[in-house]
């Protein structure tokens, strides 16, 4: 059998690309915090400029590729690594990006030690009604993270958009996709692959709704959760504000990520693309985060210390739902995860007994958990 031979140099730059792009948005986040007087503030813009760059790419990639050049994402786009191997792109980031740094230098070396350039806007005199709540205490204290999973969410769905006009291409060329999805008779290739789109959209969604629900224990260890309880305020109303959040944070993120998927694939495909179809496809993981959200409610009340074993079980709910049919998994290793359980809208039909026992499992899970929590210490 003959082996290809490696094409060193496309390797060399593709590594290149990796370290030229790193470079850059670390000058930018360095830049960042100069300007800013606390780490979120610096995360904030970083991840929003990561985010407007993500956007202006995929506009550019759908539609005229002039766009993307306002993009830096878009800079390193026109290497074409493996087929021209072009190293000037490299060099313009990386010296666009020194430049960037020596700004930073600068900016750090005039500026008030532990201030920033832009003010820290003042805060209102009394606070409103709404933040006198749980539940707008826990919006406020998270609502630039919000913010921008929303608009990353609502970026990603574009993106995966952009590739639904090339798709039966895509999935040509590729032997390892063609594996995940088998052909199903009496469906579009659009239609099979919008499941597994949402799977994987409806996993990621869930990562900031499990960041909005165990802030609350984030909020337990710094010991803030003392300042509230002192008032006329049950633990019940403390959890139940915070898994609100988490329940709303859950309905945003799929509606975002369906409404980029939306607007891109609509732009790209000629046939009729169903916005409804769609939302129907991406809500019916609700019921997967919501067994995902009272998890997390059980651990914090009987197991606190444990919380993070929330995050392995996405991990895992990822790998075995997204890659399990690729590595011919047996069928009980999804079933061991909510998702598993979800059906492939639109190629499959909805159980409305499957997804009512999905939905009973996750109350289940947060009535015990809120229930054990209003009675155990505070740590």
């Amino acid at each position: 059998m003959q082996i290809e031979s490696i094409d060193f140099a496309g390797s060399m730059l593709y590594g290149a690309v990796l370290g030229a792009t790193g470079i850059f948005f670390g000058s930018v986040t360095a830049v960042f915090a100069q300007l800013s007087e606390s780490s979120r503030g610096t995360i904030g813009y970083s991840f929003s400029l990561l985010g407007i760059s993500y956007l202006i790419r995929a506009v550019g990639d759908s539609g005229n590729e002039t766009i993307s050049w306002f993009s830096p994402l878009g800079w390193v786009l026109g290497a074409q690594v493996y087929v021209n191997n072009y190293w000037w792109p490299i060099a313009l980031t990386l010296a666009i990006g020194l430049i960037i740094a020596t700004l930073a230098l600068y900016l750090n070396a005039i500026r008030d030690l532990g201030a920033g350039f832009i003010p820290t806007k003042a805060g209102r005199s009394e606070a409103s009604r709404f933040l006198s709540s749980p539940i707008g205490l826990a919006f406020r204290l998270q609502r630039t993270a919000l913010y921008s999973w929303t608009v990353g969410m609502f970026v990603l769905g574009l993106s995966y958009g952009s590739v639904m006009g090339d798709l039966e291409s895509f999935f040509a060329d590729n032997e390892v996709l063609a594996e995940v999805l088998q052909p199903v008779e009496g469906f579009t290739l659009i239609e099979q692959f919008i499941p597994m789109l949402m799977s994987v959209i409806a996993m990621l969604s869930t990562i900031p709704v499990l960041m909005v629900l165990l802030k609350v224990r984030g909020e337990e260890k710094k010991g803030r959760l003392d300042h509230l309880l002192s008032n006329a305020v049950s633990r019940n109303r403390i959890v139940g504000g915070y898994v609100v959040l988490a329940i709303i944070t859950s309905v945003v993120m799929l509606f975002m990520g369906v409404a980029g998927l939306w607007i891109a694939a609509s732009a790209v495909v000629d046939d009729n693309f169903g916005f409804a179809m769609l939302l129907k496809a991406a809500f019916v993981y609700l019921p997967a985060i919501g067994v995902m959200i009272g998890i997390g409610v059980f651990l914090i009340g009987y197991f606190p210390k444990w919380t993070n074993l929330v995050w392995y079980y996405l991990i895992y709910s990822f790998f075995i739902v997204y890659m399990g049919e690729l590595l011919q998994f047996q069928d009980w290793f999804g079933k061991l995860s909510p998702f598993g359980h979800i059906p492939s809208v639109p190629v499959e039909e909805i159980s409305v007994v499957t997804l009512s026992i999905v939905i009973i499992v996750g109350i289940v899970l947060g009535v015990m958990g809120m229930k054990q929590f209003r009675h155990r210490d505070i740590q």
